[in-house]
């Protein structure tokens, strides 16, 4: 349909044809404006805002563990163990129930071997040798235990701070 053609179109339909015409075509672009243009903007505005309040979320829970983590390791700073490195991870482990199954000392470095421990008990006591025993974990090395929930620790070398 070319313009000229349009024209005869327009000017054969009676007034109130025309004004139906214009009616259903201003709906047609409030419809068009609406479903291109401003739905999708809502729609991204909305899920910026929701990333925007989850990660002030995150910020505000990193800051408060930092400084919980910070004053934890300002307070354990002067902390000295006593004994040697094999008798304080001895010590610590029957304290968590946790078995020993290999130990090798290396210099300042201790190498420890655990056969089948649930998982959550090892990182409390990671977490005590690191806190109250002044001990860092260099390395470890893990395998999926016998039982759900269960680790082997394959390899696990600890140093004095």
């Amino acid at each position: 349909m070319n313009l000229s053609s349009a024209k005869i179109w327009w000017e054969q339909l009676n007034s109130r044809e025309q004004r139906l015409v214009q009616v259903m075509g201003t709906a047609i672009a409030i419809f068009l404006l609406y479903s291109v243009v401003w739905q999708p903007l809502n729609t991204k505005l909305i899920a910026a805002e929701k990333t925007l309040s989850n990660r002030q979320t995150l910020l505000t829970w990193v800051d408060e563990n930092t400084a919980r983590y910070q004053n934890i390791r300002s307070n354990n700073q002067g902390k000295k163990t006593t004994g040697s490195l094999s008798s304080i991870v001895n010590r610590s482990a029957t304290q968590h129930q946790l078995t020993i199954s290999r130990m090798q000392p290396q210099g300042n470095n201790l190498q420890v071997w655990l056969d089948s421990t649930p998982f959550t008990q090892l990182l409390y006591w990671l977490e005590h040798l690191a806190n109250d025993e002044g001990l860092q974990v260099q390395a470890i090395d893990l395998a999926k235990g016998d039982k759900p929930g269960e680790v082997r620790v394959r390899r696990l070398q600890l140093i004095k701070q």
